[in-house]
């Protein structure tokens, strides 16, 4: 079913939810609202899939959700072991060096895709089925599964992690998919993580921002706050910072989690149930943050005196992230007609601006003189980075909120259709396309030429 233009996400979700629970099924939820957590009757079908390790092989029944509407403990009956990671390099952010993805977009500009030589005929190496979580929205059964928006992986030595919207952060053997260590949390995990001197830091829909230990899965602190976190974390010159619903950037001590200083921006007024505040991840380059908001205003914060060097109203709620290029700043917004904008970075001043029917949840990626963004129309937009004027589009069967990945001259990503797709980078030809059995909102990671993602049929990849 695909949303109408100008129907807003919320509405276009609360409508799927309503029409499945006229069906007498269950509603299978998307990660733009998560429910808070009431009670779920257990029992709730969660499917055939994969044991924990290679391949989908083995007929494991997925273990089925709490009956009391967290997430399991126990989701795999595994038994956590350690991951020998390589020794921290010494550097003092995480920003990722080729080879590794340390964070949301690879880097503070959220301009590293991944690294590494992509053929045309890639195959799936180990996929692995991840637990669900049942609850109630709305008072209707809703089964959470798989990975979310923007539920980018982490990449680091030999492993990887990803966080599920079945509540779970999973390190898993980069190589053959066995299963490392598994954290619970209490709610849902949809923004991506940061690694920081063999840590990661990640954010959860239980309004808790995470610290875990990346070789055992031990959680080290813990902070809460007052609305649900789906904005993502990183670090810069040694601190933590991060957004949140609670519409305040926020700067930690990444090794005791102190909250060093908060500058609150409102929450602002969505829709019922609506986001808020900053859901959009920090962009952070001299010294300076950048990030959207509900109100649809885009700001830039000077981390050393926390006041405002500018902000610009671009139309409604910005969920989406900003890409730094040079001089410039380029981010979407969720309101047409103007849904993707231009800006400069020194002033705030808009350059260009982009109609894209349906609004833009994608963060924008950047090459070969162009800007690529997927829009909630099904396009996946190449645009002048200097004009704006199109290049190309590449259509999917549904909106693409993913965000696009480049790597070796190819696009890579998915969308609410089933399919995770790759484009020529300079036609926007279809190269290669697999089945992931349901849309999917996450970032791609690549390194090395592997593909990790997941989806919202349940399952997580690694393709090569």
């Amino acid at each position: 079913m695909n949303s109408p233009q100008g129907e807003s996400r919320r509405r276009f979700l609360e409508r799927i939810a309503a029409a499945c629970a006229l069906a007498g099924g269950s509603a299978v939820a998307s990660d733009a609202d998560a429910a808070r957590p009431r009670s779920a009757k257990r029992g709730a079908n969660a499917g055939r899939g994969a044991s924990p390790g290679r391949g989908a092989g083995g007929g494991k029944s997925v273990p089925k959700p709490d009956a009391y509407g967290l997430p399991e403990r126990q989701p795999y009956g595994h038994v956590n072991r350690k991951a020998n990671l390589p020794p921290w390099d010494g550097a003092t952010s995480s920003d990722s060096p080729p080879g590794q993805m340390r964070m949301f977009r690879g880097n503070r500009r959220h301009d590293y895709q991944g690294s590494g030589k992509l053929g045309t005929d890639l195959k799936v190496l180990w996929k692995f089925r991840m637990s669900d979580y049942a609850t109630l929205k709305h008072g209707q059964p809703t089964v959470w599964q798989g990975t979310g928006w923007t539920g980018q992986t982490l990449k680091v030595g030999a492993y990887v992690f990803i966080g599920s919207t079945g509540g779970h952060l999973h390190c898993f053997e980069a190589a053959t998919g066995a299963l490392v260590w598994v954290l619970a949390a209490d709610r849902c995990f949809k923004g991506s993580p940061c690694f920081y001197r063999n840590r990661i830091y990640i954010p959860n829909v239980d309004n808790h921002l995470r610290c875990v230990d990346a070789a055992t899965g031990a959680l080290l602190w813990k902070w809460r706050s007052p609305n649900d976190m789906d904005s993502s974390p990183l670090v810069v010159d040694g601190v933590l910072y991060v957004g949140g619903e609670d519409g305040a950037v926020k700067a930690f001590d990444p090794e005791s989690g102190r909250l060093l200083w908060r500058v609150p921006f409102g929450v602002g007024e969505g829709e019922k149930p609506g986001s808020g505040g900053i859901e959009s991840s920090l962009a952070i380059d001299d010294g300076v943050a950048y990030f959207g908001h509900l109100d649809g205003n885009v700001r830039a914060l000077d981390l050393k005196t926390r006041t405002l060097r500018w902000q610009t109203a671009i139309g409604g709620d910005t969920d989406a992230s900003p890409l730094l290029a040079g001089d410039r700043l380029y981010i979407g917004c969720q309101c047409p007609p103007t849904s993707f904008h231009c800006l400069s970075r020194a002033t705030g001043e808009v350059l260009w601006t982009k109609d894209i029917a349906g609004g833009v949840w994608s963060t924008a990626a950047a090459a070969a003189g162009m800007v690529i963004v997927g829009g909630h129309d099904g396009g996946m937009h190449a645009l002048d980075a200097a004009t704006g004027e199109g290049r190309w589009v590449a259509r999917a069967g549904a909106a693409i909120w993913s965000s696009p990945a480049i790597v070796d001259g190819k696009v890579i990503f998915g969308s609410y259709d089933p399919y995770l797709r790759m484009v020529d980078l300079k036609t926007g030809s279809q190269l290669w396309r697999a089945d992931l059995g349901g849309r999917s909102h996450s970032a791609p990671a690549i390194e090395d030429g592997k593909i990790w993602v997941g989806s919202a049929s349940g399952w997580y990849y690694c393709f090569g």
